[in-house]
């Protein structure tokens, strides 16, 4: 627990200095991060990752990372995705079956997952400011926090044993209630957005968030791992921390809520 204390105070803190700086400090960020959490995706799968498919997934997630101003207000132009789709499945015939179609199918996934979710990342902080951003992120670490202790102290009904056998819905509950107080007091602080859109975007970013979770809870199962990876002492690996983030900026985004 101390481990996991400390590295949650440290890397929290760097990230959110970078979040602060912002323009090329914090997209070098997220390629870093995006790039980690794609080879976590690989090994998982226990997938080779220098191997020539697993590389062009890789260049494909950089592509879609790029922000709107790249793609000049396109965002990742439908003939971008279409040609690496026909590159994917030329490489199951020029492999001669050697890479099947399973395995390219996964690759594609990983990309587009990935990708989407840290590209949205980026876009709020360019678009919608820092205080924006710090209010999405801080409302979604608030669901961690009341899910955790609620579900400890009030937790008796779980809430989806068969992916994730620890969570409650009483700890959801706690959750969202936070996420709900914590994105009313950031957005009235900084003056973000008026108080009805405010108790909805908390909600819909703790829901979210959940789902997150619970989403890489299934993947991790499906693939019998337990952590994603270890690049974070006591949290396991990029997957492990930003699972709930994945999900919050991307469903905001499409919802037009920022």
């Amino acid at each position: 627990m101390k481990t996991r204390v400390l590295t949650g105070i440290v890397a929290g803190a760097g990230f959110l200095l970078v979040v602060w700086a912002g323009g090329v400090w914090y997209t070098a960020l997220i390629f870093f991060m995006a790039t980690i959490a794609y080879f976590e995706m690989i090994k998982m799968n226990r997938m080779k990752i220098a191997d020539w498919p697993e590389i062009a997934g890789l260049v494909f997630l950089w592509l879609i990372l790029f922000p709107h101003v790249i793609w000049n207000g396109y965002y990742l132009r439908g003939d971008v995705l279409y040609t690496f789709v026909l590159l994917f499945l030329f490489i199951t015939v020029a492999s001669k079956n050697r890479i099947e179609y399973q395995q390219v199918a996964y690759l594609l996934f990983s990309s587009v997952y990935i990708g989407i979710a840290f590209h949205y990342m980026n876009e709020t902080r360019m678009v919608s400011g820092l205080w924006m951003t710090v209010a999405i992120l801080f409302t979604t670490w608030a669901t961690d926090t009341g899910a955790y202790f609620g579900g400890k102290f009030l937790g008796r009904s779980k809430l989806w044993p068969s992916i994730s056998p620890n969570k409650t819905i009483e700890g959801s509950l706690s959750g969202i209630i936070l996420a709900i107080v914590v994105m009313v007091i950031v957005s009235t602080t900084a003056h973000l957005v008026p108080l009805s859109k405010a108790v909805m975007m908390g909600l819909v970013i703790s829901v979210s968030g959940q789902l997150g979770d619970l989403m890489e809870s299934a993947v991790k199962r499906t693939l019998d791992v337990k952590d994603s990876g270890k690049i974070l002492p006591g949290h396991g690996g990029i997957l492990d921390r930003f699972d709930s983030l994945l999900v919050v900026f991307p469903v905001l985004h499409l919802l037009h809520l920022l």
